[in-house]
């Protein structure tokens, strides 16, 4: 975390603690959380309830505060989708248990049937007998044949059920791992990430890269024009990101106004061309207030970019990517640099 993150993280916490006194909410962890999301302006949703609430001189109490941080921060949720999906599978098993057991009975029971015929016939049997005997089997088979096809059908549904609630994990997952504000995967999808292309880098002999990117004077910028202003910068720049990046990079929100790049199989050269090319993008959008058509100036990144060492940590690797990073905020920002340029080689491009 660098100083403008710190300074930043530090000025919503002093405004959570102030709201949470002028509203009279005990300062508890599960209250600090939710106000720190309202104070950050990050969760629009949150802070128009939280405003509404305050407007009615409704109570923000433990179970308002329980409410809100549920169903309009994400926390939970996909506890709560593997905890319900968990229970229907449950029911489902049953459902195809019971069915087996029902289509084992019904075996059993037109075995006995056929069993039953045949014993009935004998060498002094008359065509007759034969006849009721054979009457009994089709008897039986067209029962049977009637029971499997509502047990199919049974089978079928349940099908159905267990692709939906498949379907249903797999986007609770997908959501539990993508930052709501801007599109990309979040901090916990990145971990992940970072340690899986790692772990493959190790294994095939390949390069791979860490970008990352922090956006110039965020908090001038978001203390000037507000922080919904704020989140649309923080969105474009996202948007960048996505769209500068190779298809097997991983692009990922890693916290406040900083994003990082996974690149694997990626050279430290051809990461800073991605690099500069991705900062130029961001330079290149001219900020226009769509209210007035003022325009609010042009937004600048700076990136640094490190390259897997062998046998190294992901936090090694992360320490050694931020360090390039300060140096690019020291160097006069809106700049890449890499390891290569820390230790003598050319100076980074600067925009």
């Amino acid at each position: 975390m660098n100083g403008e993150e710190i300074e930043f993280a530090a000025a919503w916490s002093a405004e959570a603690l102030r709201l949470m006194a002028e509203n009279g909410v005990p300062p508890c962890p599960e209250n600090y959380a939710i106000w720190f999301h309202y104070a950050s302006g990050r969760t629009p949703d949150l802070n128009k309830e939280i405003d509404a609430r305050i407007a009615r001189h409704e109570p923000l109490d433990m179970n308002a505060t329980a409410e809100l941080r549920e169903r309009l921060t994400g926390e939970g949720k996909l506890a709560d989708m593997t905890l319900d999906t968990g229970a229907k599978l449950n029911t489902e098993v049953d459902r195809i248990l019971k069915i087996i057991g029902e289509t084992a009975s019904n075996s059993s029971t037109f075995g006995q049937s056929v069993r039953a015929a045949s014993e009935s016939l004998t060498h002094q049997s008359t065509p007759n007998d034969v006849a009721h005997a054979v009457e009994a089997i089709i008897a039986a088979s067209r029962k049977m044949e009637e029971r499997s096809a509502e047990l199919e059908e049974t089978l079928h549904a349940t099908k159905s059920e267990l692709n939906d609630l498949q379907q249903n994990l797999a986007k609770a997952h997908s959501e539990a791992r993508t930052d709501a504000l801007t599109g990309v995967n979040n901090r916990k999808a990145f971990d992940e990430a970072l340690a899986r292309e790692m772990a493959a880098a190790s294994s095939s002999g390949q390069a791979l890269c860490l970008v990352i990117g922090d956006i110039d004077h965020f908090k001038k910028f978001n203390d000037t024009f507000g922080h919904r202003t704020g989140d649309q910068v923080l969105k474009l720049v996202a948007n960048c990101l996505k769209s500068g990046a190779l298809e097997q990079h991983f692009v990922a929100r890693y916290g406040g106004e900083e994003f990082a790049i996974v690149m694997p199989a990626t050279e430290i050269e051809m990461a800073e061309a991605i690099a500069n090319k991705i900062r130029q993008t961001v330079q290149a959008r001219e900020l226009v207030k769509r209210s007035t058509g003022e325009s609010l100036g042009r937004v600048t990144m700076s990136m640094g970019i490190a390259l897997l060492r062998p046998g190294e940590t992901s936090a090694g690797l992360i320490e050694r990517a931020d360090n390039c990073l300060y140096t690019a905020k020291h160097a006069g920002r809106n700049c890449v640099i890499t390891e290569l340029h820390e230790t003598g080689m050319p100076e980074a491009k600067a925009g």
